[in-house]
């Protein structure tokens, strides 16, 4: 479970881009965070990592505030926290497979760094990109892929980590209809069959109807509403984004 208790962000500008938000979310939930830009979004998610700090409240995630937490404990819990941005973070000249692999990195010793990939390892990653429908990329240099495809890659890249929270910031915003299905598609399975919490920053109203399960509106660095996805209203919706 993660839970949010009066946390609050506030840049050196002065915004106040997080204002005392109050938040609880369940295992297993598909949370879709709506809002205009600037409302909050973005700053939400690196907060549940600390690539942001908040300047006060609590994050708890299985019961412990990670704000609290030192290096080494921050570097633990962040390995079951993935992270997909908007722009894929893929290295074009590795190849796909490479890519998904980057996050055995941490565990390797400096021989294993030397050595390289074992057949263990590329056969695991193979599986990765197998569960996004990938496969047969695998050992095509990554620059050689499409849009759609790299964030695919980001998505298999964010499994080989073992995660149980999934972030994904606007990962479908630079995609055509197309391949926001197919990425979409996949964060509705990886919730479902994989049981991953996933929460995920959108522009597309109905994208947020279609897959959450949960709907988190943002307007000024407030929580406007949270609740199930079929229950939020048109009016609510529309104050939103008024």
């Amino acid at each position: 479970m993660i839970e949010l208790r009066n946390v609050s962000k506030i840049y050196k500008n002065g915004v106040h881009a997080l204002d005392h938000v109050n938040l609880t979310i369940q295992d297993a939930e598909f949370v879709a965070i709506i809002g205009l830009s600037g409302a909050g979004k973005s700053t939400l998610l690196r907060c549940l990592n600390l690539l942001n700090k908040p300047k006060s409240g609590e994050i708890n995630i299985a019961g412990e505030n990670i704000i609290n937490f030192n290096k080494k404990k921050l570097k633990l819990i962040r390995r079951k926290i993935a992270f997909i941005f908007q722009d894929y973070n893929v290295l074009d000249n590795l190849y796909t497979v490479e890519n998904v692999l980057t996050p055995y990195l941490v565990n390797k010793s400096a021989l294993g760094l030397l050595l390289g990939y074992t057949k263990k390892e590329y056969i695991e990653g193979v599986g990765y990109l197998k569960q996004v429908g990938l496969e047969e990329e695998a050992f095509k240099k990554s620059k050689y892929l499409s849009g759609g495809q790299k964030q695919r890659v980001a998505i298999a890249k964010a499994l080989a980590q073992n995660p149980t929270i999934l972030l994904a910031d606007e990962p479908v915003s630079s995609l055509d209809e197309k391949n926001t299905t197919l990425i979409m598609d996949t964060f509705k399975k990886l919730n479902e069959e994989n049981g991953i919490t996933v929460l995920i920053n959108l522009h597309d109203v109905n994208l947020a109807k279609k897959y959450s399960t949960k709907i988190l509106g943002l307007k000024d660095g407030k929580v406007l509403f949270y609740k199930d996805s079929a229950m939020v209203t048109e009016d609510e919706f529309e104050e939103l984004y008024n």
